[in-house]
């Protein structure tokens, strides 16, 4: 499967890379062979092959249009020039040309930014006698993070920036480094002010290329993890959410009209909710609240939570699993990690998974009560997973709320699925 993307390419003095098409200009087109658009340094390797100009990721407009920044002024392939922006006639360019600054915009987002990154990352290095040995790469790039590849000679090292209320991970993973050694990615260097920090490598095999029998261990070490800081958690340094707070959230949520219609743009084929689904979101979306206190009821401790357990963020190594990517750490129910886990398994995976997590849990239950405990957390998980995608379309605002209205909705859905028979 392919995807076309359309790539604004400015220069400083007014110019745009384009092509000639109709006797005018328009943008360049890049095919990239993906199930979606890159968000990495795949878009500036499309971009150079197809027209022979360095470039590295400044910006997403939506799905398929990104802005790109130049490294430098380099002649072109045949079938490409500069030209002046104002002789290419495309409305996503002039859009984007007449789009007023917005505060909420990620500074990664912002010309110079990389330089300034770049310089800093440099200055780190120095510090513990290391060089960079070439360009950084842009490994992942998007509204709520910005996540570069260094290499040194020892190998490659990583950069992360993120939004301001995310800015806990480097504290949240050092304090997980302490409780379970090689269990969390190391830190090596942290500026707090800025929100950026530079993590080791930790190697490993990916979990999404494990299979789901031996991913389970994903969950021991999360499990026994979490079980590690029952006692410490006003010790973790990271947002406290408790089921009164999410209770407490509920009504302004489902007054949020304005949220469920994709506002501002086209909204993606299916991204948002039916008629139907509306109509079953404002019926059951209230008994939310009691169901918050009934998880409440069931007594299960606070400990440290991922926030965003899945596959893509642990890995196995010689030692055990790594987990990492703890942006959304926070002290909260356990279970919510499990039903972010349980997404992208099937169903018969699924059923050993909870058992394997349940298990490790014992301590606190009796496995019926463990088991109530998991079919009451299942529409409060979705209900926590949704609030966390809502508040990142608010704080990035209409520009960027394209990247997670969507993933708001597929937990709607999520949270829908869950009501029935236990």
């Amino acid at each position: 499967m392919s995807v076309e993307i359309e790539v604004i390419v400015p220069t400083p003095d007014g110019a745009v890379l384009a092509r000639p098409s109709g006797g005018g200009y328009t943008l360049p087109l890049l095919r990239i062979d993906a199930d979606w658009a890159p968000t990495n340094a795949a878009m500036p390797r499309a971009l150079a092959a197809e027209t022979g100009v360095d470039s590295f990721l400044l910006e997403p407009l939506d799905e398929t249009a990104f802005v790109l920044t130049p490294v430098g002024r380099v002649a072109p392939l045949d079938g490409y020039a500069w030209v002046d922006a104002d002789k290419v006639d495309h409305p996503g360019l002039r859009n984007w040309l007449a789009r007023p600054d917005d505060d909420r915009r990620p500074a990664w987002f912002r010309a110079g930014w990389l330089e300034t990154a770049v310089t800093w990352i440099d200055e780190a290095l120095a510090v513990r006698d290391l060089v960079r040995i070439g360009p950084v790469e842009q490994v992942q790039h998007w509204s709520m993070s910005c996540v570069l590849r260094v290499p040194v000679p020892q190998g490659f090292l990583f950069f992360k920036a993120v939004l301001p209320h995310l800015a806990h991970e480097p504290q949240v993973i050092s304090r997980i480094a302490a409780i379970r050694p090689g269990s969390a990615p190391q830190v090596l260097a942290h500026d707090a002010a800025q929100g950026w920090w530079l993590a080791a490598d930790f190697g490993g095999t990916a979990g999404s290329l494990l299979d789901p029998a031996t991913r389970t261990g994903a969950l021991v070490a999360l499990a026994d993890l979490q079980q590690a800081t029952i006692d410490i958690v006003d010790e973790l340094d990271c947002p406290v959410v408790t089921l009164d707070d999410l209770a407490a959230r509920v009504p302004a949520l489902m007054r949020r009209a304005d949220l469920w219609a994709f506002p501002g743009r086209a909204a993606p084929v299916g991204a948002t909710l039916s008629t139907e689904e509306r109509l079953r979101w404002a019926e059951f979306g209230l008994r939310l609240q009691d169901q918050c206190a009934e998880l409440a009821d069931l007594d299960l401790p606070l400990t440290l939570t991922h926030g965003d357990f899945h596959i893509d963020n642990v890995a196995r190594t010689d030692d055990g699993f790594v987990l990492y990517d703890w942006s959304f750490a926070a002290v909260s129910h356990p279970f919510f990690d499990l039903a972010s886990w349980l997404h992208q398994e099937t169903e018969e995976s699924a059923a050993q998974h909870v058992k394997v997590y349940l298990d490790r849990w014992r301590g606190h239950g009796s496995p019926t009560a463990l088991r109530s405990a998991w079919q009451a957390t299942r529409p409060v998980a979705a209900l926590a997973e949704l609030l966390k995608f809502v508040d990142l379309a608010d704080r990035v605002g209409p520009d960027y709320e394209f990247q997670y209205l969507p993933m708001a909705y597929a937990w709607v859905r999520r949270l829908l699925t869950t009501w029935g028979p236990r």
